[in-house]
C-alpha cells in the first residue's frame, strides 16, 4: 500500500533515550537538524526576499517614488496609531506599557523608542542604544535583514515607530514631542540604520513632508558612532556575555520566546501589502490587476531564488536531501523549513515521490494583521517560481481546495500549455 507520508523520524525522545539531551532546534524531513538561532536569522531573511520581490511589483503599479513613499509611511502610521490602530485597543495597548516598563517620571512619546528597541531584537535586528531621554533618543543597528528590500521601507518603519511613540504618550505625563527620524539607512547604503528623535522645541529644524524621515537633524553633532570592527554580531538573547537575555534600559527583560511570533510574521511585506490595498480602495487600480502584477514578480522572483545550480546544490545540502531524490518532495522540504522557522502551523496531508500537499494556517500566514489577506497570492507564486528552479520543470505548486481557515497548496507533476 503505498504511504501518504513518507516516513519521518519521530521528534520526541522517549524518557529511554533520555542520556541524549534535547536541543531547540527543527528538523528537515531527512532530519537535518537547524538550531534555534539559525532558524530566527533564516525566517527574517526568507521574509526579506519574499518582501523585496513584493515592493517591486508595487514599484509596478505605483511608479512615483514620493507617491508610494507617501502612501507607506502614512498607512503604517494609521494601522498602529490611527483610529483602530493596533495600539489603539486596549489590550495590545496594556500589554506593552506592562512589558516596556513605562515609569510615572516617563514624559512625553520618548517612550515609543522603547517599543522599537524591543521590536529591533524581536527581528534580530541587533545594535544598541546610544541616547534614551525626554529629548532626544538615537538607536544605531549593525544588522538589519530587510536592508536588501527597498527605502521606502525604511521610511514606512519609521513612521510606524512614531504612531507607537505618539499613542505611548497619552498615558504618560504631558512631555516633549519628538520627531523620529532615520538618519541612516543600510538599506540606502549606509553601515548603520540610525534612529535619531529630537523635540523640536529644544532642536527646531525647518518643516517637511511626512515621508521625508532621512533627516537632516539638529543634532548629528552628539551621534555616537560604532566602527565595523566593533560592531556586534548578534542580539542581546544569543550572546553569553549579555546572559542571554535581552534587558531594555526600563529593565525589561526577555529571552528567546521573544522571537516568536514577530520573527516570522512581521515581514516588510506587511509594509507594502497593506498600502497596496489602499491604493485599490481608493480606485487607483483593480485587485485583479494587483494580484496579476503580484503574481508576475513573485513568479519569477522565486524561479531567480534557485536559477544557478549550486544555490539547488547548497539547498539541498542545506536540507538534507538523498541522493536520487529529484522530485516535488524537495520543494515542499524548503517550504516546510521555513514554515518552521518562522513559526508557522501546518499539516503535512501528502508527501511522497508523487504528491506533496501542506494545510497552511491561513492567519499567521497572513501575518497576523489587518489587510493582510492578499498574501497568500503572492506566495503561491513565489513557490510556484521556486519549485520550477529547485526541482525541476516538470513540477508545479498551485493552491487546491483551500477554506476560510487553511491554504492548501499541491506539489506534483502538471503539463501546463498556457504557463
Amino acid at each position: 500500500m503505498k504511504r501518504k507520508v513518507d516516513g519521518r523520524l519521530p521528534r520526541e525522545i522517549p524518557p529511554s533515550m533520555n542520556s541524549l539531551k534535547p536541543h531547540s532546534a527543527l528538523s528537515s524531513p531527512w532530519g537535518k537538524l537547524v538550531n534555534y538561532r539559525d532558524a530566527a536569522y533564516y525566517a527574517q531573511r526568507y521574509g526579506a526576499v519574499f518582501s523585496a520581490a513584493v515592493l517591486q511589483a508595487y514599484r509596478i503599479l505605483v511608479p512615483d517614488y514620493e507617491e508610494r513613499a507617501e502612501m507607506m509611511t502614512r498607512d503604517a502610521y494609521r494601522r498602529l496609531g490611527g483610529e483602530g490602530g493596533t495600539y489603539r485597543i486596549k489590550q495590545y495597548y496594556d500589554a506593552a506599557v506592562k512589558d516596556h516598563n513605562f515609569h510615572p517620571f516617563c514624559l512625553g512619546n520618548f517612550v515609543g523608542g522603547l517599543q522599537g528597541d524591543w521590536g529591533d531584537e524581536t527581528q534580530c535586528m541587533y545594535g544598541r542604544v546610544n541616547d534614551m531621554g525626554t529629548y532626544r533618543v538615537e538607536k544605531e543597528l549593525d544588522y538589519c535583514a530587510w536592508d536588501i528590500c527597498g527605502s521606502e521601507v525604511c521610511r514606512a518603519t519609521t513612521q510606524s515607530l512614531l504612531a507607537c511613540a505618539d499613542v505611548f504618550a497619552e498615558g504618560q505625563e504631558a512631555g516633549p514631542t519628538l520627531e523620529y527620524h532615520m538618519v541612516e539607512a543600510r538599506g540606502c547604503g549606509d553601515l548603520h540604520c540610525r534612529i535619531v528623535a529630537e523635540s523640536r522645541e529644544k532642536y527646531p529644524m525647518p518643516e517637511h513632508k511626512f515621508w521625508e524621515v532621512f533627516g537632516p537633524i539638529a543634532t548629528a553633532d552628539q551621534i555616537k558612532y560604532t566602527p565595523e570592527e566593533e560592531m556586534l554580531s548578534d542580539p542581546e538573547i544569543y550572546r553569553e556575555d549579555c546572559d542571554y537575555r535581552y534587558v531594555s534600559g526600563t529593565c525589561e527583560e526577555h529571552t528567546q520566546e521573544m522571537l516568536y511570533p514577530n520573527v516570522g510574521t512581521t515581514t516588510a511585506a506587511t509594509y507594502i501589502i497593506p498600502a497596496i490595498e489602499r491604493h485599490i480602495e481608493r480606485g487607483d487600480f483593480t485587485s485583479e490587476f494587483a494580484n496579476h502584477v503580484l503574481r508576475c514578480v513573485c513568479e519569477a522572483a522565486g524561479k531567480a531564488v534557485f536559477g544557478e545550480f549550486y544555490a539547488v546544490k547548497g539547498a539541498r545540502d542545506w536540507l538534507g536531501v538523498p541522493e536520487g531524490v529529484n522530485d516535488g518532495r524537495v520543494a515542499g522540504a524548503s517550504i516546510e523549513m521555513y514554515l518552521q522557522c518562522a513559526g508557522m502551523s501546518y499539516q503535512i496531508e501528502e508527501f511522497n515521490k508523487d504528491t506533496v500537499i501542506y494545510k497552511i494556517d491561513r492567519y499567521p500566514m497572513a501575518g497576523l494583521m489587518p489587510n493582510m489577506a492578499r498574501v497568500p497570492v503572492a506566495y503561491i507564486a513565489f513557490w510556484y517560481g521556486m519549485t520550477k528552479s529547485l526541482v525541476n520543470a516538470q513540477w508545479s505548486l498551485w493552491e487546491e481546495g483551500s477554506d476560510a481557515n487553511t491554504i492548501r497548496i499541491k506539489i506534483a507533476k502538471k503539463i501546463d500549455k498556457f504557463c
